[in-house]
């Protein structure tokens, strides 16, 4: 089975909720509401307005489908390119996983659940976001990146918009900032690296693409041990709406 989530922007709070969960099994899709779809502003997708029901699908659902660059538009190998995929090993989730999901005309993104890997361990590969919004000095030191290079994790408790942001910073002495974690990871991030007997983490460069888009800019790799009991994305948010899908 893969997951992911629907995260929603109210726009009220500009607060992100993670309203429904994704989950991709042998007979097909099954979608349910979370406890983040509770939100009064909320309005559930068309034709699965009861939150309290699991919905079914053999094929992936319009609301996703329609997220995903159709394989026969130019743009489509592109992306490829930037998610470091290859036509072989395309995903459909792992694309929405990856990409968000991004559309221009919603406030919804597409996160993923993450899972334990190889040897128990925690494994994410993510867009850096707030790109757009660094100096040139920033810009210019994503572009003199290689596959590989060490990266390192660097709180932001003092981020006026996420008090739990976590910057993405170079590893050399210059700490040259690169992009921002997404939010939808900072906690796990951070609930991780605080455990004391996790003395050593792997954050690398897996792609650098120059002509992509500033959010699709530097892909980058996150690895650490999945300690005994943890569980990502604990919120109450995530959490089902309907207790008998837990």
């Amino acid at each position: 089975m893969k997951s992911v989530f629907v995260t929603w922007k109210n726009i009220d709070d500009g607060m992100w909720y993670p309203v429904a969960k994704l989950t991709r099994e042998l007979d097909g899709y099954r979608l349910n509401y979370t406890k983040g779809a509770e939100n009064e502003n909320f309005i559930p997708f068309p034709r699965m307005t009861d939150r309290t029901k699991v919905y079914f699908s053999n094929r992936l659902f319009s609301f996703f489908q329609n997220r995903l660059l159709p394989k026969n538009r130019p743009e489509f190998r592109k992306m490829l390119e930037w998610s470091d995929m290859s036509i072989e090993n395309y995903d459909e989730l792992d694309m929405l996983s990856i990409s968000g999901g991004e559309r221009k005309t919603d406030q919804y993104r597409i996160t993923p659940m993450p899972v334990m890997v190889r040897n128990n361990e925690y494994n994410i590969s993510f867009f850096t976001s707030g790109v757009s919004h660094l100096p040139d000095e920033s810009l210019s030191r994503i572009e003199l990146l290689e596959e590989d290079d060490p990266l390192t994790f660097e709180y932001e408790n003092d981020n006026q918009f996420d008090c739990n942001a976590v910057l993405v910073t170079t590893s050399d002495d210059q700490k040259t900032k690169v992009g921002y974690c997404p939010k939808y990871f900072n906690c796990d991030v951070r609930e991780l690296l605080g455990k004391p007997e996790l003395t050593h983490y792997s954050l690398k460069v897996q792609k650098v693409n120059i002509d992509a888009p500033t959010q699709y800019r530097l892909l980058c790799e996150f690895t650490t041990k999945w300690p005994e009991g943890f569980v990502p994305f604990l919120s109450e948010d995530y959490q089902p709406y309907s207790a008998e899908f837990a």
